[in-house]
């Protein structure tokens, strides 16, 4: 990763963060001017029945943070992803960091769990990293695993 692109990671990840803030208090914001505003009630700020990923800093070419919460998958790269249990820490090389070889959430259907490629023999969950490498327009979707099954395809164990 050159510097250019490792400082465009960093002022990305620094507007998904002023997004997401300014997007909160702006509905904390309005949701009080719509009622009377309740009582305080302190609570942890990290959920335990939710994964929540903490990302803590890039030192050097490193991106460092932990798992709270729940077990969780991070994928940072096809080939490449970490299954980590609460209070376990990571530390992924920036260098092998590939989002652009992911397809975006909202290019896949609303109901469709499972996805196949027009040229292949099997389906796959839609998170599954081997569907990750079928191309968007080689892409056929289905929400049951039976609807694949129908079409020919086989389950990839």
């Amino acid at each position: 990763m050159n510097k250019s692109q490792h400082i465009n990671l960093i002022i990305s990840a620094f507007l998904i963060l002023i997004i997401g803030l300014t997007t909160g208090y702006s509905m904390g914001y309005f949701k009080a001017k719509q009622s009377q505003f309740p009582k305080f009630k302190w609570i942890n700020d990290i959920n335990p029945n939710i994964s929540t990923v903490k990302l803590l800093k890039i030192e050097g070419n490193h991106l460092k943070g932990e798992i709270v919460g729940q077990e969780t998958r991070i994928a940072y790269h096809p080939d490449k992803i970490l299954t980590l249990l609460p209070g376990e820490t990571f530390d992924i090389p920036l260098s092998q960091v590939q989002l652009d070889s992911y397809y975006q959430s909202n290019k896949i259907p609303e109901n469709a769990l499972f996805v196949a490629s027009k040229k292949g023999k099997y389906y796959y969950s839609v998170f599954d990293s081997s569907a990750y490498r079928i191309k968007n327009e080689n892409r056929v979707y289905f929400s049951e695993e039976s609807e694949a099954e129908k079409r020919g395809y086989l389950k990839r164990e």
